[in-house]
């Protein structure tokens, strides 16, 4: 059943994100400064191909210049793109569930660097992402 819902978000518009996200990776590549935010851009690019049995976690604090440039330069147009696509799926009678999927991406193109992905079915059903990295670096968040 995840993989039916990858394939419909996938065809209902993360194919386009994860181009955006791809390119912008690509451009950030050529540069030497660049390639360790590529890899999370590209990171991100693939999350946006299959975000169900996904959960992502975003950090913004861990890494505060790369994800405040981001978000000025780049980044709000992702997430508002996110957001669109949002309302729209919101908007139809059935696509409530890819519309909450297409918010939650919102928050992580918004600040993908320092971004942590679970496999949710390494959480249990009463844990989330944020009480498995509490559990990983012993303190409350």
């Amino acid at each position: 059943m995840k993989t039916v819902k990858n394939i419909a978000f996938g065809l209902s518009g993360g194919w386009l994100l994860s181009l955006y996200f791809t390119s912008t990776a690509i451009v950030y590549a050529l540069t030497i400064i660049g390639v360790k935010k590529a890899y999370a851009l590209l990171k991100c690019a693939s999350f946006c191909l299959m975000p169900f049995g996904k959960n992502a976690y975003t950090d913004f604090m861990s890494h505060k210049l790369g994800n405040s440039l981001w978000a000025v330069t780049l980044g709000w147009q992702a997430a508002l793109l996110c957001l669109v696509f949002s309302a729209f799926w919101y908007a139809t009678v059935l696509g409530a569930y890819l519309g909450s999927r297409y918010f939650h991406l919102a928050q992580y193109a918004i600040s993908p660097f320092g971004t942590k992905c679970y496999p949710t079915d390494l959480l249990g059903g009463d844990e989330s992402a944020v009480a498995k990295l509490r559990s990983e670096r012993n303190f409350e968040l």
